[in-house]
């Protein structure tokens, strides 16, 4: 059985009062909790402990760490932009999408500094440039070599260079470990039976893909989406005084992994580039209503739970059709249709209720 913090917090300071805490003191209030709780028919936060699979525990794992090795780059890329804004800052120039790429890491294995890359041709430039991938960057060599030459940056000392050269090689090693770690994490959905359902929705990637495996386990544990919703984090909580219900906001629960990816989902339906679905529709009618854009945001996402819980309980895949349908939308001629519950090959990416008769509910 699971108990609550809050509820052991609250529950020793009503029997101990402001005594200190300790591991003996908790032991035996959850112990007398229980009692209460099963033999007395007292309310408190206790539940049972719902087990994931191996399978599923083992994609937690490699999805924490997939996200810790994304954070790790993200910041190594920082500290590598810092270094470059002093030694050469008219670097970014050049290089206008970013300083940090591969392209540009390759150049600066060869060239660490302005003062080595003057001192080198046109030629020797455009050839490390294409080296590098940069192609489209290779006719531009003269203007670079132009760039170091009246660069303003300050010249690296040796432990400044030893730094940015540390730095290149930790994002390497850590963009590869990531890659290998994508194709790894990719390999073992692509058998999973709620892979080729969660990839139905409009938007998708194999890490989102393998994060909701994880955090899900087994669908059969939820017993509708609300409890569903409520275990990754996107139901409201009504803050209420006595008879009167003042507000109701996002609940601070969840697990964050899934909140996460829900999250994103709904961000990247709403993008421009990305062509209209029942969501962004949905979205739309929610502003028109007066709703501020990120509250909107958060429905979206809800309605995501909501509508990939009753897919993986009813083993059928996202249908946009039936879904604008129930909803009163207008049927998009050009939406694509359901795949077929068979197992699909997953594409590897770099970038996250229904009932007896598979209908979508109004609510949703």
């Amino acid at each position: 059985m699971q108990v609550d913090n809050a509820a052991v917090t609250e529950y020793r300071e009503k029997v101990y009062g402001s005594e200190t805490k300790t591991d003996d003191m908790d032991a035996r209030l959850m112990a007398r909790m229980g009692f209460l709780h099963e033999w007395v028919g007292e309310e408190f936060s206790i539940q049972t402990v719902q087990r994931l699979s191996p399978d599923a525990t083992l994609l937690r794992l490699m999805t924490r760490d997939h996200s810790k090795l994304g954070k790790e780059i993200n910041r190594r890329k920082s500290q590598l932009h810092q270094i470059l804004a002093v030694t050469f800052p008219e670097l970014k120039t050049f290089f206008t999408n970013s300083v940090t790429g591969s392209a540009v890491r390759s150049l600066i294995k060869k060239y660490p500094t302005p003062q080595d890359l003057k001192r080198a041709s046109v030629e020797e430039i455009a050839k490390a440039l294409h080296d590098g991938k940069a192609y489209h960057h290779t006719k531009r060599a003269d203007e670079l070599l132009r760039l170091a030459k009246t660069s303003v940056g300050v010249p690296l000392v040796s432990h400044h260079r030893w730094r940015q050269e540390w730095i290149v090689s930790q994002l390497d090693s850590l963009e590869e470990a990531q890659k290998a770690l994508t194709t790894h994490i990719s390999q073992l959905i692509a058998s999973h039976p709620y892979t080729p359902i969660i990839e139905s929705l409009p938007v998708k990637s194999p890490i989102w893909t393998a994060t909701l495996i994880g955090v899900i386990g087994d669908i059969e544990r939820f017993h509708n989406y609300r409890e569903f919703r409520s275990y990754v984090g996107w139901f409201p909580q009504i803050k209420q005084s006595g008879t009167s219900l003042n507000s109701s906001h996002l609940a601070p629960d969840g697990v964050r992994m899934g909140r996460r990816v829900f999250g994103l989902m709904a961000m990247m339906l709403m993008f421009p580039s990305r062509r209209e679905t029942p969501f962004r529709i949905y979205y739309q009618r929610l502003l028109a209503r007066g709703m501020r854009p990120i509250t909107a945001i958060g429905n979206v996402a809800g309605k995501l739970a909501s509508v990939l819980y009753c897919c993986l309980k009813s083993n059928t895949p996202y249908d946009e059709a039936k879904h604008r349908t129930e909803l009163g939308f207008p049927v998009d001629p050009d939406a694509p249709k359901p795949p077929s519950t068979e197992i699909l090959e997953t594409e590897i990416s770099d970038t996250d209720l229904i009932d007896a008769s598979s209908k979508y509910p109004p609510s949703l």
